[in-house]
């Protein structure tokens, strides 16, 4: 008995497991090379990230500002950068998880240049405004350098005017020349006669210029002659004046109408019967309100 059908059989259920070995072996031989390029992207990919984020954070370490709201979203950009940098080091990563820390680098590089361009803004107004202040404090600095030159200034010319006010003031007072006394004892209509002897007269003769001065107001002046006896006491008292606290008892007054010219002024004052003149040496003073213009002296013997 022949039994062909079996081994044909056999024969095609071999061929069918060697077909299927080889296709078998092909494909995997297919997906062992597709995984170890896969192992190898991944492994690569996740070295250039963690350069990338590392490169980052020196970045970040290497901003300087002085601004609290600025540097505290730098540290807070750079703690998002360590946490991802970290996990990255840590965890075993896939292609679709470093694709999703891919995504999140994008995220973080646009809020690093976001905050780095805050801080050259920053610094960039901080320039201005130093290069403001600078010239603030040089204008401030010109300005106390002239402040300093007009108050030295000021201070000289309130010296000049306080000395010029001075002057003028003294330049403001009546003046007098020419100033003579002498006693008499006889006057005729053209002449008066002097003596020196004072048994043989009871009159004394004031005569005096008063000078033009344009620094002195015209109109009405009170000029006041006193004469001292050689015990001083005032010859023919006519009374006191006062100037202020202080006061003036003179022997004869003179109503002047001053108009700014010189003017001649004499004046004859006659001594009281109970104080004739005596030896000795009478002084003559000639004043204008307190101020003496000027003095001269009478000698009897």
């Amino acid at each position: 008995m022949i039994v062909i059908p079996h081994t044909y059989n056999y024969r095609l259920v071999i061929g069918c497991l060697v077909i299927a070995l080889v296709s078998l072996g092909t494909f995997s031989y297919f997906n062992l090379d597709k995984l170890e390029s896969y192992n190898t992207y991944v492994i690569q990919e996740k070295k250039l990230l963690e350069i990338e984020l590392s490169e980052m954070i020196v970045r970040y370490d290497e901003v300087e500002v002085n601004s609290v709201v600025l540097n505290d979203k730098l540290e807070q950009s750079k703690f998002k950068i360590e946490r991802i940098l970290d996990s990255i080091r840590v965890l075993k990563p896939s292609a679709s998880l470093l694709s999703v820390y891919r995504s999140k680098i994008k995220l973080l590089q646009k809020e690093k240049a976001e905050v780095l361009a805050l801080v050259s803004k920053l610094e960039n107004e901080n320039q201005r405004l130093s290069i403001k202040t600078a010239k603030v404090e040089e204008d401030l600095q010109g300005a106390r350098s002239i402040t300093n030159a007009l108050k030295s200034e000021n201070k000289d010319l309130a010296f000049n005017n306080t000395q010029l006010s001075k002057k003028i003031e003294a330049a403001s007072h009546l003046e007098i020349g020419k100033l003579n006394a002498k006693a008499v004892k006889r006057i005729t209509k053209n002449r008066i006669v002097g003596t020196n002897k004072s048994y043989k007269s009871n009159k004394l003769h004031v005569a005096f210029t008063v000078s033009k001065n344009k620094f002195v107001n015209e109109g009405k002046k009170d000029i006041f002659i006193q004469i001292l006896s050689p015990s001083n006491n005032v010859v023919a008292d006519q009374g006191s004046v006062s100037f202020g606290k202080q006061s003036l008892i003179y022997s004869k007054k003179i109503i002047l109408d001053y108009k700014n010219e010189d003017i001649n002024l004499d004046a004859i004052i006659t001594t009281d019967v109970d104080q004739p003149l005596t030896k000795g040496v009478y002084f003559v003073n000639i004043f204008h309100d307190n101020t003496r213009l000027g003095s001269t002296s009478v000698t009897l013997k």
